[in-house]
């Protein structure tokens, strides 16, 4: 082989040699990319609606005893979770309130100190169920000092969960029979607020609900 071919040979050798190192260059940083726009993390809500009878809600007050002197009365609520996740509901009492209206002389006999004292007596005679689609679940009276009874015990209950546009039914009904008072709790009233919430499901402490 003469000089010219061998120099040829030598120079294609080459050539194919930087050329296979090249393209094994390129194929050790081949990469793929893609991005992703407008990703998105959305809360779920929680929310409800408490409807009686289509009215709005107000607070209650308990005077004007009727003429057999029974105490009594009831109220009915549908609470809907509106929102989009399951939610805990919780049912407590609030500023109830027990008002002594006047000291009348009937009442001084039974209560000599009604007039140095604006707390009244009704309250204490009168005891509040409330119930769970038709059942019982906690009672309490009205005492003032016992406004956190209702919201305890219903904490100790196996929790109520609400799904996503369920609803239930809540009740509250009290009476106290005329046996049960005398002249104490003339003029006397009771007003208290039912308190509805619905809590997100999480892990962590019992929620408070007094």
């Amino acid at each position: 082989m003469d000089k010219k071919k061998k120099r040829l040979l030598l120079s294609l050798l080459i050539i194919l040699i930087v050329g296979g190192g090249a393209i094994a260059g390129t194929f050790a940083f081949f990469t793929a990319r893609r991005t992703v726009s407008q990703s998105k993390f959305t809360a779920g809500t929680l929310d409800l609606d408490v409807s009686s009878n289509n009215v709005a809600l107000e607070p209650f007050v308990i005077d004007n005893i009727g003429e057999n002197g029974d105490i009594s009365g009831a109220k009915t609520w549908t609470v809907r979770n509106t929102g989009s996740l399951p939610g805990r509901l919780l049912v407590r009492l609030q500023n109830v309130t027990n008002q002594e209206n006047g000291c009348n002389d009937q009442e001084k006999a039974a209560e000599p100190n009604c007039e140095a004292d604006n707390v009244g007596e009704m309250g204490n005679v009168v005891t509040l169920n409330v119930s769970l689609n038709g059942d019982d679940k906690v009672s309490s009276t009205l005492a003032t000092d016992q406004q956190s009874k209702i919201g305890l015990d219903w904490n100790a209950l196996t929790p109520v969960i609400i799904q996503p546009g369920d609803s239930v039914t809540i009740g509250a009904h009290w009476a106290t029979p005329e046996s049960a008072y005398g002249n104490e709790i003339q003029s006397d009233s009771v007003s208290f607020d039912m308190d509805f919430r619905l809590i997100q499901l999480i892990s962590g402490p019992t929620p408070t609900n007094e």
